[in-house]
């Protein structure tokens, strides 16, 4: 399975780019964990895209680029900005960068996700995610 998915640099688009592949998930019969778990990385992913890579700039677009196979989720979101170096977001669990307003998503990224990629310019990341089996009750 393989869907693209071009959103506008608009906070107000990101609902509905997720609604979009939560809905594939749920087609997938992912579990709730990891549901959640890409819902928020892929929050993260395009507020960090259409507000560091496109600078709100409604008429550059963000693309979603997802695909399935074999129990594994990957997910790319690239932008239209000049990128950045992925290595030099400062840890936000280091005690001084605690205040810091910056940095938070991409630790939740790596941390939430099994393996995370940057392009060498730095506007698209790839996150990918394994699917665990959901887990059903059983009659009793």
């Amino acid at each position: 399975m393989n869907k693209k998915i071009s959103i506008a640099s608009d906070p107000k688009k990101i609902k509905q780019a997720v609604d979009e592949v939560i809905a594939m998930l749920i087609g997938l019969q992912a579990g709730e964990g990891d549901t959640f778990d890409i819902r928020l990385c892929l929050e993260e992913a395009l507020i960090n895209a259409i507000t560091y890579g496109n600078r709100f700039d409604k008429r550059l677009k963000v693309l979603i680029d997802f695909i399935y196979a074999d129990n594994k989720i990957s997910i790319s979101i690239e932008d239209k900005g000049n990128g950045f170096d992925h290595n030099k977001i400062p840890d936000p669990t280091k005690e001084e960068n605690l205040l810091m307003g910056n940095g938070r998503g991409i630790f939740l990224i790596r941390h939430l996700m099994d393996d995370v990629r940057f392009n060498k310019k730095g506007n698209r990341l790839t996150m990918i995610k394994y699917l665990k089996k959901k887990i059903t009750k059983k009659a009793q």
